[in-house]
């Protein structure tokens, strides 16, 4: 009986640590120009590098002395586990391979030996205001630290060369700003359930979003010309 109430006590207490996005930034509409029948634009991809974080797990194991208490004499050695975690930088190539597929998929050739055009996407951020950061801390203590908030605001410069000169035929500078509230009814257990209120979440909706968008304006320059 009593392990019973004990796995419907936990049964409640996952059910209810779960957590509800109040408010997060709309993902920016976009098309990428297809290229029309009887035409071919050879294109080299360069950049669109961004790096991801992880943190892996690593047990270690440490010799520890416990006292037997204070109506016993001495003590004994016993053997503890523990784990640390360590921070692991790699190199994220989805961007990448976005940008080729949204080419390829609307017609653009990236397999040519001598390209006609490179298009290069460089990444910078993210960038995080002081008021931002206020923002976060009176979401975490005003709401008992039930809520948490997140943002983070991504940039990326375009440039599109002309293979055969090294020339810049065209250039665009982007930002990219995501926003969002997450609430769950357990303080520090419900906002860390969250996937979307993460370092690595943000970047990835702000770096898509910002390939999307640097994709787009290429091919339909491209195009036209």
């Amino acid at each position: 009986m009593k392990d019973t109430m004990i796995c419907a006590a936990a049964a409640v207490l996952l059910a209810t640590a779960g957590c509800i996005t109040l408010h997060e930034t709309e993902y920016p509409a976009m098309e990428t120009t297809r290229v029309p029948e009887g035409k071919e634009i050879s294109v080299r991809l360069s950049g669109f590098k961004a790096t991801i974080t992880e943190y892996v797990p690593v047990l270690g194991y440490s010799t520890a002395y416990v006292a037997h208490g204070p109506y016993r004499r001495g003590g004994h050695y016993t053997t503890v586990s523990s784990q640390t975690y360590i921070p692991q930088v790699r190199e994220n190539e989805a961007f990448f391979v976005r940008a080729q597929e949204l080419l390829e998929d609307n017609g653009f050739v990236l397999k040519a030996a001598t390209p006609k055009y490179i298009v290069d996407v460089t990444f910078s951020g993210p960038h995080v205001s002081e008021g931002e950061l206020f923002a976060e801390a009176c979401w975490m203590l005003c709401s008992l630290f039930s809520a948490d908030y997140g943002v983070q605001t991504w940039d990326a410069k375009l440039r599109v060369y002309d293979n055969s000169t090294g020339k810049v035929i065209f250039h665009h500078d982007y930002s990219q700003r995501y926003q969002v509230v997450v609430w769950g009814p357990l303080p520090f257990i419900s906002p860390a359930a969250s996937s979307k209120n993460n370092y690595n979440a943000m970047q990835s909706w702000c770096l898509m979003s910002l390939t999307d968008r640097a994709v787009a304006d290429a091919a339909a320059f491209l195009v036209s010309r």
